[in-house]
């Protein structure tokens, strides 16, 4: 049995990219290569390379790099995402490859380009497409980062859970990373988690109100499951998928290794601008379940409420105003959603290492990524400087 950890005291990071040709940019289906030449000349779905492994995804375009094993400090974390993407991209290279941050291609084209992965569990991928169609960008194009917290016991998950919930609605607001698809602008600024909450609508209960439940506890958490898979029993071979992964909210629980992953937030230009916005939400989601007064304005929050806020920070201009919510931030005498927001990053900047107060500060002067994107405009050029960011591991910034 996988050992457990206490709240805070590890973290697991997953970043997903896709591989795109370096002259075209257009996706190239060859992570199960990159992964055979990874693992010494034969087909796997996972390779390590100390700190960080490489693994595949739904489809054959995307690679996703994470932590071999859960990490006790996220100051650094970046760096050793950095250096194994370098040593992929040089793989790729050989390909004439590169991998493309940000979670939308902007000119991917689903029902052309979607090769679905075809090595181990492909029975599962099949599956999958054969009940939702995954020629769709809810599936094929969608980049993520996932972070991964852990609880050791029905009290802690209880803690972490009720944060999380609490803390999810915001992710969107600095986390946008996709303004662009079919070669045009979207209605969001998260476009890609308006196809990620369609994507699995012929059983709405996988995914729920998105923002999960509030429960109890663990069992309570279960009863949610069992629904879900009586929901998807109707269709052949359904067993293969009845397993909490099916789950597709906005967060997780892992309950064989003790964790809850956090699914919405757009993969950002580099690692260190990922991290920049973990650490920030981490920040927030630890400051409410470690303090009991505002544990319990978290617990008290509703379904409806929550849902609310995440619907307007999908936006460009998000417009929500909730003295109850402000309130669990210390924030109540803010009058606007625009003060705070801003004041919450403010507050918060400060707490994380100093070497991350700078990519935190573009988000906080220049906008969030998908808001620099629009100001440059959809084109080859701009996605060339995301690459060079991935490639420095900077943060994109508007002259």
């Amino acid at each position: 049995m996988p050992k457990k950890f206490s709240l805070f005291s590890v973290y697991g990071i997953e970043a997903e990219y896709m591989i795109v040709d370096q002259k075209t940019l257009k996706a190239r289906a060859i992570a199960d290569k990159i992964l055979y030449t990874l693992n010494g000349g034969s087909f796997t779905n996972e390779v390590e390379l100390g700190a960080i492994s490489w693994s595949n995804e739904l489809v054959n375009h995307v690679l996703e790099a994470k932590c071999t094993d859960p990490i006790a400090e996220l100051d650094g974390l970046d760096e050793l995402f950095h250096q194994s993407i370098l040593k992929v991209n040089g793989l790729l290279a050989e390909h004439g490859c590169v991998l493309m941050p940000t979670s939308m291609h902007p000119w991917f084209n689903p029902l052309e380009e979607t090769v679905l992965w075809p090595h181990d569990q492909r029975e599962i991928y099949n599956l999958y497409n054969e009940i939702f169609d995954c020629k769709g960008h809810g599936w094929s194009n969608l980049q993520s980062v996932h972070i991964n917290l852990p609880y050791k016991d029905e009290a802690e998950f209880k803690r972490l859970h009720t944060s999380i919930r609490a803390v999810l609605p915001l992710i969107p607001v600095f986390a946008a990373s996709s303004p662009f698809f079919e070669g045009r602008s979207g209605e969001y600024a998260d476009n890609r988690l308006a196809f990620y909450e369609k994507n699995q609508a012929k059983i709405p209960s996988i995914i729920g109100n998105i923002i999960p439940e509030n429960v109890a506890g663990t069992s309570e958490y279960r009863q949610i499951l069992k629904g879900i898979y009586a929901d998807i029993s109707g269709y052949e071979n359904a067993k293969t998928l009845q397993n909490p992964w099916l789950n597709s909210r906005a967060a997780i629980p892992k309950f064989d290794v003790g964790a809850i992953e956090i699914r919405l937030m757009d993969i950002q230009e580099s690692p260190y601008m990922d991290n920049c916005l973990v650490q920030f939400f981490v920040a927030m989601i630890k400051d409410i379940a470690t303090d009991n007064a505002r544990f319990a304005k978290a617990d008290s929050l509703s379904d409806r409420q929550l849902r609310a806020i995440y619907e307007q920070s999908k936006l460009y201009e998000p417009n929500f105003v909730d003295k109850t919510f402000f309130d669990l931030f210390g924030l109540a005498e803010c009058s606007t959603s625009t003060d705070f927001l801003q004041k919450l990053i403010s507050f918060y900047t400060p707490k994380l290492p100093a070497s991350y107060h700078h990519g935190m500060s573009i988000i906080e002067q220049q906008g969030n990524l998908s808001k620099r994107l629009q100001k440059l405009g959809l084109s080859h050029e701009t996605y060339r400087n995301l690459i060079s960011c991935l490639g420095s591991n900077k943060g994109l910034e508007l002259s």
